[in-house]
Formats: structure tokens, sequence, C-alpha cells
């Protein structure tokens, strides 16, 4: 029992999208009625359907069936010849199914789509693009870009001009467009330029662009130019009528305030004041002198409108040390100095008329000066003393040093 099953001899071509058919002739050699059922088998079992599908034969007897490849019209589909097999199973005797193969050829078919990207560009000096090329079909494509432009004002740069592209796969190309002439003001300028992207067995694409081509000077410069100017006007307006008049009014004041005449500035006369007219007054007769043996020498102005003076006051402990205003005199001190030249802890004072106006710690100091733009003012009758009061260190075996600071003043006094 088994069958006998013959295919088409001539050579099975098919390209995918399109549909191929082949013819199968089945023969049964059992001795009894057989269901033969075909089935195709291979890399095209996918995309191939037989008809009738099974076939119920005689003795002897033969059927026909017909195969038919449909391959779709992808990029999964590898162009290239294809082993195939039909196999007629025996329902009867299952042992004795046969097994015919053949080569199915798989055509090639180009299906090239380009895309420019951004189809606009905006730029003084330059725009840029990409061309994509996507491959749909089922063979590498060997593209080439080129790039034209009708008012020849643009210069068109692809890198690469040449793309390889594998099926089922995209690559891209960079497009870099500049004018030849640029213009400094105005409103922007359309300018347009075209691809053509061509491949081998397919009509070349065209792929229009367009370069918004703009000033150098961009169209807010000349306003922020006019509102810089506006700024410094009205800042040289608030400058010299406002802010400047004001300060220099204060400035007057301030002199006024302390007693200063402010000095005309130079080129500009001073307006003497008037004075009051001179009044004649009637000469009296010269008085007799009487002689005198010796003219005293004339005293020269003390300093500071007084006579200068300074003294030092040393304090024991306990014991204050005082200087004392005599009647009808001002003593004014400009200058301090306290002297600790044994650098013993404690408390120093200084006192005007029993109060005190400076208190120190004898630790924090060895000398300490201070000089008086306004001096202190000691009233007649008054009194100024210096007290200190030392600290001894309780752990310590050695002979306790005198505890004798100073402070030396200078100054003035007037009547």
């Amino acid at each position: 029992m088994g069958a006998i099953v013959k295919l088409q001899s001539d050579p099975i071509q098919v390209v995918p999208g399109a549909v191929a058919t082949v013819s199968i002739t089945v023969k049964n050699t059992g001795t009894v009625v057989d269901q033969f059922t075909l089935e195709v088998l291979g890399d095209a079992a996918g995309w191939a359907s037989v008809d009738p599908p099974t076939l119920s034969l005689f003795p002897d007897a033969e059927g026909k069936a017909v195969i038919s490849f449909a391959p779709p019209r992808l990029s999964t589909v590898p162009a290239g010849s294809i082993v195939f097999g039909v196999r007629a199973a025996s329902k009867e005797d299952p042992a004795g199914s046969t097994v015919e193969e053949r080569a199915l050829v798989v055509g090639t078919f180009a299906d090239t789509f380009a895309e420019l990207l951004p189809r606009t560009s905006t730029g003084g000096r330059s725009g840029n693009h990409s061309v994509a090329i996507d491959n749909r079909g089922n063979a590498a494509v060997n593209a080439t870009i080129s790039g034209a432009d009708p008012d020849n004002l643009l210069q068109i740069g692809v890198q690469p001009p040449g793309l390889v592209v594998d099926p089922g796969t995209a690559a891209f190309a960079r497009v870099h467009v500049s004018p030849r002439k640029k213009f400094w003001r105005g409103q922007p300028k359309t300018r347009p330029f075209k691809l053509q992207v061509e491949t081998p067995n397919e009509a070349p694409v065209t792929l229009d662009g367009t370069l918004l081509q703009q000033a150098v000077l961009p169209a807010w410069l000349m306003k922020a130019l006019v509102a810089a100017l506006v700024l410094a006007l009205l800042a040289a307006l608030l400058w010299f009528g406002l802010f400047q008049p004001a300060m220099k009014s204060a400035a007057q004041q301030a002199l006024v305030d302390a007693g200063i005449t402010p000095t005309p500035a130079a080129g500009v006369a001073a307006t003497p004041k008037p004075t009051p007219a001179a009044v004649a007054t009637p000469t009296p007769a010269p008085t007799p002198t009487p002689k005198v043996s010796a003219t005293p020498t004339a005293t020269p102005a003390p300093l500071f409108g007084g006579t200068p003076t300074d003294g030092r006051l040393t304090a024991n402990t306990g014991t204050a040390s005082t200087a004392a205003v005599a009647a009808n005199t001002t003593l004014y001190i400009t200058d301090l100095v306290f002297d600790n030249p044994n650098g013993l802890s404690g408390t120093a004072k200084l006192s005007r008329g029993g109060v005190d106006i400076s208190v120190l710690r004898l630790e924090n100091f060895r000398s300490l000066d201070y000089h008086f733009v306004t001096p202190i003012v000691v009233k007649a009758g008054q009194n100024v003393s210096f007290t200190a009061a030392c600290t001894t260190d309780p752990l310590s075996t050695a002979a306790p040093l005198p505890c004798q600071p100073s402070v030396y003043y200078s100054g003035f006094t007037s009547p």
C-alpha cells in the first residue's frame, strides 16, 4: 500500500505580493480505497495552500490538486530559493506516506520611502535638515541623495550623499542649507529647495524643503536700542533735575550746620555782604600817660584758645590720686594714656567730680591710650581722681608686686 506523488517539474517563481500555483498528482498504489491528506512542508508552508486538501482514490487511480504560494509583500520575506516539500499522508497505511520536494524562487521587490525632517528650517546663516530613507523592500537598497535650488540662492550639502539601507531598516543623511547672500534687516524670506532620492529599479523620489532666512540683526534689536536710549535719557533727567540738586542742597546745609561757610565755585564771584556805613565819632583828647619804668612783655596767644597742661595720676591700692581744678578755670582733657607696668589684674577707675567716667580691667592692657576730638571738660571746683584695686593669685608663693597703675593726661585750661 502507498502513493506516488508527482510535482510540476518547471521552476516555480513567485514575487511577494503575487500568487504562484503548481499542480500535484497523487496515485494510489494500494489495493484498497484510500484517502490522502496533502500538506506543504518547509519555510514556505506559512503562505501556501492546497486545493483540495484531501484526495480519495481507488486502487491504481490518480487524483490532482493545486498548490498556491502567496508570500506577503513584506521586508521579512527574503529573496532567493526556498526548498519546500509536499507530503501525501495515507489514512489506511500511514507508513506508506510519500514526500516530494521542489524549490521555490522568491523574487525581489523594492519599496523605498523617503522623508525630509523638518520640511522647514529657520536661520539667518544656515538651516539643518535630515533625510530618512526607509527600506520596506526585501533586498538592500543603494540610495543616492542630491540637492537642487531652482533660484540658485542656496548652497546645499548632503552628508553622506549615498546610503546603503538593509531590508526593514532606515538610514539617515544630514542636509545643511545656507543662503549665498545675507541681509541685515527686514522680514524673513522664504527660500525653497528640492532633494532627489534615487534607488535602482524605482522612480526617483523628490522631497520639497524650505529655508526661512532671517535677517542678521533680529527685529527686536531696534526696539531694545530705543528702549535703552529712553531709559538713559530718563536717568539723565532724574539725575540733573532731581538727585544732583537735592544732594548739593543737603551738602550745603550740612556745612552750614557744622559752622563752615561754603566756598564759592571757581570762576563765580562771591557776593560781598553789605556792611553798615561807618559812623564818624569824635576823637577824645589824648590823656597824658604816666611814665612806667618797665613795660611788661605781651604773652603769646595760648594754643587751642587756652593754656596747655598735663599731669600724671598714680594710684596705690585703696588710695586715690587726685588733681583739682583751680577756681575760675576749666580743664579740657584731650589725651589719656593708662599704664599697668606690672601687668597686674584688677580694676582701675577715672572719675570726675566723684562720677566715674572710665572703668578698666587692668589685665586687658599694659599701656592703653585715648585721644578725643571732643575733650573731657572738668569745670572749676571739680577734681579728677584715679583709683586702682589690684587682685593677687592666692595660689602664688611669690611676693606680690606693688599695685601702682597710673594715667597720664594732657589738654589745656581756659578761664
